[in-house]
């Protein structure tokens, strides 16, 4: 893999606010924006310009994000402050782009963020693919790896396919009453809860929060269902990726518990063991 040379930009001076991202030799621009900070985004002229953008949800949450392209992106997003709940953070994508550019490379990021099935996509429509000249073909596809290069920098593996991103060989187990999941862990620290799982349906007192959003909204979209042979149980329906093991851990017992220490292979050893001791 070659070395690059990233630049970053903290405008207001504040690391927690925006930041402007440039790789040396690449016209283009990444701008990080946390929701709270929209408004200085307000007054930068490359933000009328064709782009694609990210919006992500918490990290410590069951991933989540949703993939657009804009030519006017502030009227865009400030709708999108409005009638999305789920983000926290945007990622914007421009530079010398056109709308057929970008909404090449829309196709392109909603397709392969599907593939990888490491985030949920909250698009309800799939782009279609448009066509390109040969020649504008290549210079939007440099513009995609680059833009992969800023995600993968900053924490959004989102493009990066589970079953090439484990951590290590291992299965990992977490049981109690009514609850009975298998893992794998990945290599950013996230955790892929396998299909057929299980969770326990009942909550604690306590348990509130973005895990518990968390498990309404698997139960919403059809990812957990009630267990047929399984009294009190939920049945994960397809593999989930987590931010965390204790973002897991919480959501399939329905309390809160520290997955780094819960989770274990088949010997016994915990998580923390094998990987960070």
């Amino acid at each position: 893999m070659s070395s690059h040379a990233l630049q970053l930009l903290l405008p207001s001076g504040d690391p927690n606010g925006l930041k402007v991202i440039s790789l040396s030799g690449w016209a283009g621009k990444c701008f990080i924006v946390p929701r709270t900070n929209l408004k200085q985004l307000k007054d930068r002229i490359e933000i009328d310009k064709p782009g694609l953008y990210f919006l992500f949800g918490p990290r410590e949450e069951a991933p989540r994000v949703y993939i657009g392209e804009s030519e006017s992106f502030y009227s865009r997003i400030i709708n999108h402050d409005i009638n999305k709940d789920f983000w926290e953070t945007v990622l914007i994508f421009t530079g010398e782009l056109n709308r057929a550019d970008v909404k090449y490379l829309e196709f392109k990021a909603t397709t392969f963020a599907k593939e990888s099935a490491r985030y949920s996509v909250e698009n309800k429509v799939q782009p279609q693919e448009n066509s390109l000249s040969e020649f504008d073909k290549i210079k939007v596809e440099h513009f995609f790896e680059n833009a992969r290069l800023i995600l993968r920098t900053f924490g959004y593996e989102i493009f990066e396919k589970a079953a090439e991103s484990f951590a290590d060989r291992e299965l990992y187990y977490l049981k109690g009453e009514f609850f009975d999941a298998r893992a794998r862990i990945l290599e950013d620290g996230s955790l892929l809860v396998l299909k057929g799982s299980f969770a326990r349906a009942r909550e604690t007192s306590s348990f509130d929060g973005w895990a518990k959003l968390a498990r309404e909204g698997f139960l919403v979209s059809g990812k957990l269902e009630p267990a047929v042979n399984h009294y009190e149980s939920y049945e994960f329906m397809e593999d989930v990726i987590f931010k965390s093991p204790s973002a897991a851990a919480a959501t399939i017992a329905g309390r809160s518990i520290n997955g780094w220490t819960a989770w274990k292979n088949e010997k016994g050893i915990t998580l923390d063991e094998n990987l960070r001791k």
